[in-house]
């Protein structure tokens, strides 16, 4: 007996053989360096991982510690990436290898201590009661490699798949796939193996393609925090219009007419969460969202509303599809970048055929005008050339070549003008994908092809009219703001849309369009969405303004 213990007792041939001798050497970790000692821990996962002789138990409780000591450095990191998440950046690419590294790693080496556990006849009590927390997490961390995968516009790789029905089986094997836990010590939600499963499918089916980095780190934690009202049945249901095949793992699928289920298949769908997006959405537009249904203070409030109304298209029971048939093609675009430098470019109206306003209100604007470079012909800028592959009557898609076009995002605001024209058109990048040797392929939505620039004369919000205000103080200043207007019909009475730069919506805000002779009127009804610079809004025209 005395031998059995001994032999208990052993530990490997390993510098963290125990969890205090791994608290020392963490405890040297640079803390002025977060990229150095998240590298530093990647590498003791993967010695924890692959050194022979540790107890299953001991094995699991040093991966455990490594796992919460890098959680900080990498919660930093990917804030650092997120900055600045430019497909073509050298910085960033290295900050995302080591994210990624470090998730790839973390799962591999909680995929070990389930796989100890499983292989126990015997299972240690405490083991046991750690197995929810280890599933938990091995699968988050397999979620949180995915969703950097989908940041980069990768290929979403298939060890993802092969770990995700793995181990979610695994779970569901042992009875606890649905067993609420903490994820780690500091959080106050709980989850479950199911919960985190989902999380992962429901984020890859949210069409991240269309989405820029931060708003698919926004839609992950929507996601977490919506977790309990996703469904998954072992049966074709109307409520879940995806599936995936637990025995031939990978990407999920739609549910087509005339689909015949295996028993193996799961079905999965958050048609159930889209009211309660649409509850969020109405209180983050009245400014009266609780601050638990905020998703992170680091992104703006419009932001997040841009977010939600992706997921209430995405999440419901029948998804938007792209309009517009596809024409190969093989010419050249020039391409521009930045609300300021597409309103210098696109057709505008010059400040001399502005003929409403007095000495004093021209020369204001004019001075306003050469801030903001909206008429300014001193201001210098560059135009990248990129190859088109094919277009439809509302997008253009292409290449992005080396080095050029380290701006581009999904969101960002380009000026487009086609080989053998003299017209600048507005876009804005709607998809990406990493291909074949990194090379960067581009869908372009047109917002207008004849754009108009433009200055806007603020007349106040609802009833609070300037010519009120002008009257009972004597003292108030005109505001100007420049605009591009993205028309339908200018004549129309009907509701259009414009770009505005960033903090330019006001609800029901009332402006002036200089137009020339005859100036108009116009509401702001909706803000649309946002990117860096800008704001696209839906306003409506109410009529002319006599010179």
């Amino acid at each position: 007996m005395s031998s059995w213990f001994k032999i208990l007792e052993e530990k490997p041939d390993h510098p963290m053989s125990d969890v205090g001798e791994a608290r020392k050497l963490l405890a040297d970790l640079p803390e002025n360096d977060p990229l150095k000692a998240l590298d530093d821990v990647t590498s003791w996962l993967a010695s924890v991982k692959d050194t022979p002789g540790f107890q299953p138990e001991r094995r699991t409780n040093v991966i455990m510690l490594l796992d919460e000591t890098g959680q900080p450095f990498q919660a930093e990191l990917l804030q650092q990436y997120l900055a600045a998440p430019h497909l073509q950046d050298f910085k960033g690419l290295r900050l995302w290898r080591g994210i990624h590294g470090f998730m790839v790693e973390l799962a591999e080496a909680y995929a070990v201590c389930a796989q100890e556990y499983a292989q126990e006849e015997k299972k240690p009590h405490a083991l046991a009661e750690l197995m929810p927390v280890i599933c938990v997490r091995l699968l988050r961390a397999v979620a949180e490699r995915m969703k950097l995968e989908l940041m980069r516009y990768l290929d979403v790789e298939q060890a993802v798949w092969n770990q995700l029905c793995q181990h979610y089986s695994f779970a569901k094997a042992n009875q606890f796939a649905e067993t609420m836990v903490h994820a780690y010590p500091s959080h106050v939600i709980h989850t479950s193996p199911q919960k985190e499963f989902l999380r992962a499918l429901i984020l890859y089916v949210s069409s991240p393609a269309t989405l820029a980095p931060n708003q698919i780190e926004v839609s992950s934690r929507i996601a977490a925090r919506m977790a309990s009202l996703f469904d998954l049945k072992e049966t074709p249901d109307p409520d879940c219009p995806y599936y995936l095949d637990l025995s031939s793992p990978g990407a999920p699928r739609p549910v087509a007419a005339g689909f015949l289920a295996t028993p193996a298949m799961r079905f999965f769908g958050a048609a159930r969460a889209v009211p309660k997006l649409e509850d969020i959405a109405r209180q983050s537009e009245s400014g009266a969202i609780d601050p638990e249904r905020r998703f992170g203070n680091e992104f703006t409030p419009d932001g997040k509303l841009t977010v939600l109304r992706h997921l209430q298209m995405y999440w419901g029971k029948t998804q938007p599809h792209r309009l517009g048939e596809r024409r190969s093609i093989s010419t050249t675009i020039e391409v521009a970048h930045s609300f300021r430098t597409i309103s210098k470019l696109v057709a505008r109206i010059e400040l001399d055929q502005i003929t409403c306003l007095s000495s004093e209100e021209a020369a204001e604007l004019k001075e306003r005008s050469e801030k903001v470079t909206l008429a300014s012909e001193e201001v210098d800028f560059t135009t990248d050339t990129w190859p088109v592959l094919d277009i439809s009557i509302g997008g253009v898609g292409g290449m992005i070549p080396q080095p050029s076009g380290a701006w581009a995002k999904i969101g960002a605001l380009c000026g487009l003008k086609p080989q053998n024209s003299g017209l600048w058109w507005v876009g804005m990048i709607r998809r990406l994908h990493t291909g074949h040797q990194s090379k960067v392929h581009v869908g372009i939505e047109i917002l207008a092809k004849k754009p108009l620039s433009v200055w806007l004369r603020s007349l106040g919000k609802g009833a609070e009219r300037v010519s009120n205000w002008e009257t009972s103080s004597g003292s108030f200043a005109y505001d100007y703001l420049p605009a591009i207007l993205l028309p339908g019909t200018l004549s129309s009475e009907e509701t259009s849309t414009m770009l505005m730069e960033t903090g330019g919506y006001v609800p029901d805000g009332l402006y002036e369009a200089m137009m020339g002779e005859k100036s108009r009127n116009i509401r702001l009804v909706k803000l649309l969405e946002e990117g860096d610079d800008y704001e696209r809004i839906r306003f409506q025209w109410l009529g002319s303004t006599d010179s």
